[in-house]
């Protein structure tokens, strides 16, 4: 999500082919097997790659209400990815096998990096997000199972934040995650990475150009190939900087907790113009537009970067402002919510179910749902603009100047200098010894 302050957290339908990649079994780690599959069972459905996956996923469609949260549970141990009966994708985790299928399809691998297991609940907060609003996506989820063989890795272990209570109660949550996915060729070199989160209309849009790309490279000489991911990526940090010039007159309203919707422009600017006009300066709402700026110079603001990232990719419908409102305007009502402008109905449902599915019994009123369903898509758009137009520009010049470097090492990189947690780091930037805490030695346990 966009991480901005301490204090502020942040398509294309296709039919699919199946693939099994011979080879030795899996050596993932396998979960508990549910009633009726042995693990010995499962291990052998991972081997057998996608195909075993579908079989099990026709199995679960069929089955009866009571018996699917058990044929879940062998669906994310076979898929490789936790809520996988959502978005329906096999994972690879060994890059060799990820190879095979790529060059025995044809298609260019995506590699995701995170940090912990994309198989558990508490990986880090980039991966969640992505299980529940981009590879739950059914235009998403289709498009990948249709253009591209699917791995992931682990950057090293999520670090993990409990908030005991004392009476039993505890909270439990993740801290300090970022990931990124990773375009590869057939042979693993890499041609494209986009850092984060994006919305998912972007994602398949920026992850089609790369699928351009991987046609293009496609049987070329290793010194053709670097030439031609060289001049994608300067051309690509052209394109993102003329995009940016689309940002200029963005209207935002600062403060703003969700989606410009249909209107909301138009009505702070009557709200406004009918203050001023009765000198009630109070009540002028607190409507702005980003300016000639460069990306770096925007505030950490949620609002602002949400709006960017509207304008430029044309998300969600905010009307015109009228020329001149009526004299008798007044205070409009507290903002609605709008309606849902970036998760589609499968995402949405997955965030109902995350959300409601707490131990104590707590569930959100549709009104109440609806608010944090609005509040998450603005972050997710503002995440988008953000890493759009800061972090990947940065990765567009290192790999416009680097196009031969390996994963690992512009991996080692992109965690280093772009996501600011080199590996080098074993606190991933939490005990800075800056401040003092009062704790002996800031509250550090060792093994």
């Amino acid at each position: 999500m966009l991480h901005l302050s301490p204090t502020f957290s942040l398509g294309v339908a296709a039919s699919f082919a199946l693939f099994a990649v011979p080879g030795s079994a899996s050596t993932d780690r396998l979960p508990d097997p549910p009633e009726g599959l042995a693990g010995a069972e499962l291990a052998e459905l991972r081997a057998r790659g996608p195909a075993a996956l579908e079989a099990l996923l026709a199995r679960y469609d069929h089955a009866a209400p009571e018996d699917r949260d058990a044929l879940a549970a062998a669906i994310d141990t076979v898929a490789g990815q936790r809520y996988a009966t959502a978005s329906r994708l096999y994972w690879y985790t060994d890059l060799d096998r990820a190879e095979q299928a790529a060059h025995q399809l044809h298609r260019p691998i995506l590699a995701l990096r995170l940090l912990g297991d994309l198989r558990d609940d508490l990986s880090c907060a980039n991966s969640r997000l992505f299980r529940a609003t981009l590879y739950a996506n059914t235009l998403v989820s289709a498009f990948l199972r249709s253009h591209f063989v699917l791995y992931w890795s682990t950057e090293r272990a999520v670090p993990t934040v409990t908030i005991d209570f004392g009476d039993g109660r505890k909270i439990v949550r993740t801290t300090t995650g970022n990931s990124a996915h990773y375009v590869l060729d057939e042979d693993g070199h890499v041609l494209d990475v986009l850092p984060g989160l994006y919305a998912p209309q972007v994602f398949a849009r920026e992850l089609g150009k790369s699928l351009v790309l991987a046609d293009k490279v496609r049987g070329m000489t290793d010194a053709r190939r670097t030439r031609a991911v060289a001049a994608y990526h300067a051309a690509a940090s052209d394109a993102a900087d003329r995009a940016w010039q689309l940002a200029a007159d963005a209207p935002y309203i600062r403060g703003s907790r969700f989606l410009l919707g249909a209107g909301d422009v138009a009505s702070a600017l009557a709200r406004a113009q009918a203050a001023t006009m009765s000198k009630m300066v109070m009540e002028v709402p607190d409507l702005q537009k980003i300016g000639l700026v460069q990306p770096a110079e925007v505030p950490n603001d949620a609002a602002m970067w949400s709006a960017i990232g509207q304008k430029v990719w044309n998300i969600g419908e905010r009307g015109a402002a009228p020329a001149q409102p009526p004299r008798q305007a007044r205070r409009a009502p507290a903002p609605r919510v709008p309606p849902s402008m970036v998760l589609d109905a499968a995402s949405r449902a997955l965030v109902a179910q995350l959300h409601n599915a707490g131990p104590d019994g707590q569930r959100a009123t549709p009104a109440e749902l609806d608010a944090v369903i609005a509040r998450l898509e603005q972050h997710i758009v503002a995440d988008t603009a953000l890493n759009q137009f800061t972090l990947r520009q940065t990765i567009h010049h290192q790999i416009a100047s680097r196009p031969d470097a390996d994963l690992a090492t512009l991996n080692a990189w992109i965690y280093e200098a772009v996501f600011a947690t080199p590996s080098a780091d074993p606190w991933l930037g939490l005990r800075a010894r800056a401040d003092f805490t009062g704790l002996p030695g800031d509250g550090v346990v060792m093994p």
